[in-house]
């Protein structure tokens, strides 16, 4: 449920919002910067980023093709996904198969979190913006806003230039967007390991957060260190960890070996469960991994948040924009399709809408799932 917490700091948010953006917008002008109620969005002129869009819709103008199969692909994949969520939400326990984000609400307010954001929203407006370059259509404008707590971007093509092209090249405009998140993923996946060489499958211990005051590790364990092992149980990963400890009892000392050495600890019992060994330390929920470069280990786990949101963000914008329902890129290439096979616009274009609607109300459904639940 939504609570009392949650609605008082998201009004201060927007009360805030509207009270600097209102101002800035003077300074700025309203065509760069537009605030309404529960709504602001910053626009930059395309002709700052024509040195970019030019050379980026070289690689992804001539993969039009590819570009609108990996959509039709992934179209088909996240619909099957939806419906079977969906179903399976209203027939079984009532879990939410979607998790919007929004920072500091769903993900924490980070920031990785917000790097991976805008690095993904960069990527795929830039994608649409490049193969309009590409195949001249002229970018009116490029945006980024937030609405409600909702982060978004968009690119404004010239629409009557659209309309004279090809289906093919309509398509391909419609798909750059998620062919680049797809691009990116790869990239990030080979950067990733290149880094981390055991990156996604081999970690290499529990990274600490912080040390709990006056709990067991207090004053013994220093903060950002990596756990490799505790006693004679190897540790990788969180899991590991909390299995090795299941292994002790309250009240036994253990050594503790990091990668800043080793350290001998006095278990204490567990808040939520007294039987149980606690180490007294907040680990990070994503795994750690061992580095070809000497880096500090909290330059290292940031660096690993970064490559997981990004991962986790551009398979997730790429996913439902390839929904076949409008205004998103997957109902964009539908109603070319439909108008391909029937040679009628106009019916294309209804069928499409008829398509959307359940859609948009199943997406609805799962994301308020996701609140309510």
């Amino acid at each position: 449920m939504i609570s009392q917490d949650f609605l008082i700091d998201f009004l201060i948010f927007w009360a805030a919002v509207y009270a600097i953006g209102s101002v800035t917008s003077r300074y700025l002008g309203k065509r760069r910067l537009k605030v309404n109620i529960f709504y602001i969005e910053l626009s930059f002129p395309p002709e700052s980023f024509s040195s970019v869009f030019r050379p980026l819709g070289r690689i992804v103008g001539p993969l039009f093709k590819l570009g609108i199969i990996s959509l039709l692909a992934l179209s088909a994949i996240t619909f099957i996904y939806m419906i079977q969520i969906t179903i399976s939400a209203i027939s079984g326990p009532k879990v939410a198969g979607i998790v919007p984000v929004i920072p500091g609400v769903t993900f924490e307010l980070s920031a990785p979190v917000l790097l991976s954001i805008f690095i993904v929203l960069v990527v795929h407006e830039f994608g649409h913006a490049a193969a309009s370059t590409y195949v001249g259509v002229q970018i009116k404008k490029i945006s980024f806003f937030i609405l409600f707590l909702f982060i978004g971007a968009f690119v404004e093509p010239d629409e009557d230039s659209i309309k004279r092209l090809d289906p093919v090249r309509r398509m391909g405009i419609y798909s750059s967007g998620i062919f680049m998140n797809i691009l990116t993923t790869l990239l990030v996946v080979i950067i990733a390991l290149s880094i981390f060489p055991g990156f996604l499958y081999s970690p290499s211990g529990a990274y600490v957060e912080n040390v709990f005051q006056n709990g067991p590790s207090y004053g013994i364990l220093p903060n950002n260190v990596v756990i490799k092992q505790i006693g004679r149980y190897k540790v990788t990963d969180l899991k590991s960890l909390i299995e090795a400890l299941r292994e002790y009892r309250p009240g036994e000392s253990v050594q503790v070996i990091t990668d800043r050495g080793s350290f001998i600890v006095k278990l204490g019992p567990r808040p939520d469960n007294p039987s149980m060994a606690f180490l007294g330390v907040r680990l990070s929920s994503f795994p750690y991994y061992s580095p070809i470069i000497p880096l500090p280990s909290y330059i290292i786990i940031q660096l690993i948040e970064l490559f997981y949101f990004l991962l986790l963000f551009n398979i997730g914008l790429a996913g439902l924009n390839a929904l076949p329902m409008l205004p998103l890129d997957g109902g964009l290439v539908l109603s070319e399709l439909l108008t391909i096979y029937l040679g009628n616009e106009t019916l294309a274009r209804k069928l499409t809408w008829a398509v959307s609607a359940p859609l948009a109300l199943i997406l609805v459904y799962n994301v308020l799932l996701f609140f309510l639940s």
